[in-house]
């Protein structure tokens, strides 16, 4: 195959080497830069290095219950006590006392403490780096910060933390017949809902996404504006034209803008993808039907921006369900087929919906995808498969 020729109807994953050999080759980045954020601004990007603990959490013993501070040997059912200390949650632990009684079950009576129950040592005591200890690994590099990392980052003694720099996506929209959203329509327009949706997924994935202006199906403009989003972006996804009609442009201006890689996958929804390189900047050119569109950026594009961020890309859990009706699929290629997920007693059943490519609210009724492997025709009612989970 010479450089001039895409490869066609690969497998995903080949598909996706193949775009990622030539992305290299061509001297595209292979990591963003790192920066410095604080905490409240880390969540949802990744750790460029790994965080260490500068202080131990709790940094002194402490009470873990209101209560009193005992001698542990010295309780017990019944037991009366004078030498005791009352405490409260989070209250540093006296010298010399290794346990707390809670609150419920001391009485006090003329300076003096019935306790009713027996305290083992270091009962409701929090002991030094209970939580965190001090020069620990909080969390590695390439990890996605959570709400609930950055407040164990916090208690690790940081403000800032330094993590890989958001990629950059231009999103690309083009066809005579697409507007923006908010446009009063006539016959034959279509609004620009790809855009809002691939961008929102580019957010998820931690990068910083932006739209151009609709661009007619014309070959020069298309190269231009191109050419004009590799100068600043890590990544640039153009919308539709990636099949074969006579306004689909996509391929050649990949071509002419730099190099085209890829020209077809062996997937479906998804098939008409194209994959290339624009100067230094990989170009990823979208199919224009919605569900093609999404699923395309799922398994082309969140690869290659989670590895700009030097992490992998979410993993979408995964259940086992009983399948209600026949599937068919083409053995040639995988199948991503949406799927309705439906309780019958214990056990999930997995009803498969609309699969046209153009059926936006298919995704959105639907509660997973069941992936049929190329080279599998099908699976039969009752057989149990495992189903990708959308949501919850």
């Amino acid at each position: 195959m010479s450089l001039a020729e895409p490869a066609r109807g690969l497998p995903a994953t080949e598909a996706l080497e193949v775009w990622r050999t030539a992305c290299a080759d061509s001297g595209c980045a292979t990591r963003t830069g790192s920066e410095t954020r604080t905490l409240a601004d880390a969540v949802g990007r990744v750790t460029a290095e790994p965080v260490l603990a500068m202080r131990s959490c709790p940094a002194f013993t402490s009470a873990a219950m209101d209560g009193i501070a005992v001698h542990a040997v010295e309780t017990g059912e019944g037991a009366v006590l004078t030498d005791f200390v009352v405490i409260d949650t989070g209250d540093p632990m006296p010298e010399g006392y290794d346990a707390v009684v809670m609150r419920e079950y001391v009485t006090h009576t003329d300076g003096k403490a019935e306790v009713s129950v027996a305290a083992r040592v270091h009962q409701h005591v929090r002991r030094i780096g209970e939580d965190i200890t001090a020069g620990e690994q909080l969390l590695p590099a390439g990890h996605r910060l959570r709400p609930f990392d950055v407040a164990a980052a916090a208690a690790a003694g940081h403000e800032n933390l330094t993590v890989h720099q958001a990629p950059r996506v231009t999103i690309i929209p083009t066809g005579d017949e697409i507007r923006p959203i908010g446009s009063e329509l006539q016959p034959g327009e279509i609004l620009d809902t790809n855009s809002l949706m691939l961008a929102a997924q580019a957010r998820e994935l931690g990068c910083l996404a932006r739209t151009t202006e609709v661009v007619p199906d014309d070959p020069k403009l298309l190269l231009a504006a191109v050419q004009d989003a590799a100068t600043t972006a890590d990544l640039v996804v153009l919308i539709a034209g990636s099949s074969a009609g006579r306004e689909d442009h996509t391929a050649s201006v990949v071509a002419r803008a730099g190099r085209l890689c890829v020209h077809g996958v062996a997937v479906r929804p998804g098939h008409p993808v194209v994959l290339g390189v624009a100067g230094r900047t990989p170009v990823l050119g979208a199919p224009g039907y919605p569900v093609s569109a999404a699923l395309t950026f799922e398994i082309f594009a969140a690869p290659l921006l989670a590895g700009l961020q030097g992490t992998t890309p979410p993993v979408r859990p995964t259940v086992t369900a009983r399948l209600s009706l026949n599937v068919t699929s083409a053995v040639a290629g995988e199948d991503w087929i949406r799927v309705r997920l439906d309780r019958d007693g214990e056990e999930l059943v997995a009803t498969p919906m609309d699969r046209r490519a153009g059926v936006l609210t298919s995704l959105v009724h639907a509660d997973g995808l069941l992936v049929v492997a190329a080279g599998v025709a099908g699976h039969a009612a009752g057989e149990r498969v495992q189903v990708r989970l959308l949501g919850s």
